[in-house]
């Protein structure tokens, strides 16, 4: 019997490194998602290149560095296409040299190159896939149907804490004279935890009784804004049942949020801007009511005086042409016909004056202030009937908004005493 040949560790690693380079002599191109990113401190980057299944779970995968040397040039390359740095998650086109590292026993891609244009493309054709799967749902329209409050005070914030995008946007609301609200949800707007973050965020801010979500984040590349392309949460934004406005720092693109957000602005600043003209808008229209119903007023009261004038004055003239009737009768109905305009007018004043007083009154704000308050629910309709347990509510004072959650809720049987 032959004796079986044994081969040494370092025998057989040789053998693997030449029957590498005897079927791979050239660099070779690859495509993948990248996946396990890591930069290393000495500049070196290190990563898996992978290869889902349709359910997005990894199935086959290639060991990638790229060396402190060549790093340079790849990041030169993807800036100048605008396709931002190397990103956990984004599909890429590289080349390289394969060879087998044997200090650990691994096949490795030794990166040299990429295909920015091929990342770009992919992003392109996955956006489009999504807004297709979200229009065949109906969701591309969902939120920016539903109704936006005319005062939208109580706002929710969904961005990173602290970020230039927090900054512009409270910056913004701050130095309008209005009493807004911002209720912060943090959340990443980059990277491997971004998607679930965003939509924790939104789904929080949600079932807090907001006027409205603000989702915002600054400027980058296509690649840094991947998780606003992401379709779970795009369906976040459609399905938040509270109208959704987005500021994401893009001059050129609109991502998928973008497109099924209530409504777009291009910048967070922007966004906060729209809200404040907003609130603005409905303050001014509330004043212009307030004026239009005085100045009715005045000239409803100018109009009646004018015509008791008028209406005096032609019975003291046909009074005058009278020359049968004796001087006392004359003096007599003259006086008397005086007391009875005096009256007219009075009575006229009297009428326009309650009038003016009844529209000052019915003022919300001064019926707030005289103790009273208006309470909501968490849709903004005002309560007029029982509200189960555990609701949602908000009480508006003449100087707060309190929420509040139903414990009990009776009929009130006081009946009017006869």
């Amino acid at each position: 019997m032959a004796e079986t040949h044994t081969w040494s560790v370092g025998d057989l690693c040789e053998a693997i490194r030449d029957t590498f380079t005897a079927a791979f002599p050239d660099e070779i191109w690859i495509e993948g998602e990248i996946s396990s990113l890591k930069f290393h401190s000495s500049g070196h980057v290190y990563f898996d290149l992978i290869e889902p299944d349709d359910n997005g779970n990894q199935v086959d995968k290639m060991s990638v560095a790229l060396w402190r040397g060549r790093r340079k040039g790849v990041e030169s390359l993807l800036s100048r296409a605008d396709a931002g740095p190397l990103t956990e998650g984004i599909k890429v086109r590289i080349r390289g040299e394969l060879s087998f590292y044997a200090p650990q026993g691994r096949v490795q891609l030794m990166m040299t190159e990429i295909d920015p244009h091929h990342t770009i493309g992919q992003l392109a054709i996955d956006r489009e896939r999504v807004l297709l799967s979200l229009s065949k749902d109906g969701l591309l329209e969902s939120n920016r149907a539903l109704p936006l409050s005319p005062v939208p005070l109580n706002i929710g914030l969904v961005t990173s804490d602290g970020s230039a995008a927090y900054n512009d946007f409270v910056n913004e609301i701050s130095s309008s004279n209005y009493p807004f609200k911002i209720s912060l949800a943090h959340s990443s707007v980059q990277g491997a935890d971004a998607e679930v973050s965003l939509i924790a965020a939104i789904q929080t801010l949600a079932n807090t009784g907001v006027d409205v979500i603000a989702v915002v984040r600054g400027g980058g590349a296509r690649t840094d804004l991947l998780a606003f392309d992401l379709e779970n949460v795009a369906r976040a934004v459609a399905l938040a049942g509270i109208p959704v406005f987005s500021g994401i720092g893009h001059e050129i693109d609109r991502s998928v949020v973008d497109e099924v957000a209530h409504t777009a602005f291009k910048t967070p600043t922007a966004c906060a801007a729209a809200l404040v003209q907003t609130v603005a808008a409905f303050d001014q229209a509330l004043s212009d009511s307030a004026r239009r119903i005085v100045n009715l007023a005045n000239s409803c009261h100018d109009r009646a005086a004018a015509l008791v004038s008028s209406s005096a004055r032609s019975i003291n003239d046909r009074a005058r042409r009278t020359l049968d009737v004796k001087s006392g009768q004359l003096d007599a109905a003259s006086s008397r016909l005086r007391d009875l305009s005096l009256i007219a007018i009075d009575r006229n004043l009297d009428r326009c004056n309650r009038t003016f007083d009844l529209v000052q009154a019915l003022d919300p704000s001064r019926i707030l202030a005289r103790g009273f308050s208006i309470t909501r629910n968490a849709n903004g309709k005002v309560v007029r009937d029982l509200i189960p347990a555990g609701v949602t509510i908000v009480t508006e004072t003449a100087t707060s908004l309190i929420t509040s959650t139903v414990i009990d809720s009776t009929p009130n049987n006081v009946k009017e005493k006869k």
